[in-house]
């Protein structure tokens, strides 16, 4: 995508990957970091090869929705190339952009370790209504591993090794659509002959 600086006369910002549907917060509580990145990110789309997906979001105050795609080397499980596509608002499209550029060359263990306030300095900061999209962003690294180890290795098991979902948790009970969740829900009404 062509640099475009978004300014306050920018009324959207809508491409086939980043579709802007709040403008709630003024774009002067934004940081020109974060500005930047998302004029400028080369990650929008799904990378040739992609392997893995997720799709993380929340719906109480607009959909916003986050997607990522990944190409996985099985050998070694460590990220290639990520895209993303996000859905809401410039907050939640700064946090994806900034996972397709802070995943590759990562193990699964390194991009797990990936906190927030990381996520928060590689933008310059998120206006203090938009701290959840730094959650749905951590969150989204475990979907889109999950992704990987349930739907192509099959290995539930190492799944629940490197980190487990806890249903009543304060970032499941705020991710109100997650990909990975499904996928085990699935798994368990599988296992007990449901579906």
């Amino acid at each position: 995508m062509a640099k475009q600086k978004l300014t306050e006369d920018t009324p959207f910002l809508r491409t086939p990957d980043m579709y802007q549907i709040e403008n709630d917060a003024p774009i002067t509580e934004y940081s020109d970091k974060l500005l930047d990145l998302i004029a400028d990110t080369p990650h929008g789309g799904i990378p040739d090869g992609a392997n893995a997906f997720c799709s993380v979001g929340k719906e109480k105050r607009g959909t916003v929705q986050m997607q990522l795609f990944a190409v996985i080397d099985p050998q070694t499980q460590t990220f290639g190339n990520v895209g993303f596509r996000s859905h809401g608002c410039l907050a939640a499209i700064g946090c994806a952009a900034a996972l397709a550029e802070m995943l590759p060359g990562k193990t699964f263990e390194q991009a797990l370790s990936i906190t927030k306030d990381e996520i928060r300095e590689r933008l310059g900061g998120v206006p203090s209504s938009k701290l959840y999209t730094l959650m749905l962003a951590t969150c989204a690294v475990k979907a889109v591993i999950g992704d990987y180890l349930m739907r192509v290795q099959d290995a539930q098991d190492e799944l629940d090794r490197l980190f487990t979902c806890e249903s009543l948790s304060v970032d499941c009970l705020m991710t109100e659509n997650c990909s990975l969740r499904d996928e085990r829900v699935d798994a368990y009404m599988h296992a007990c002959g449901e579906i």
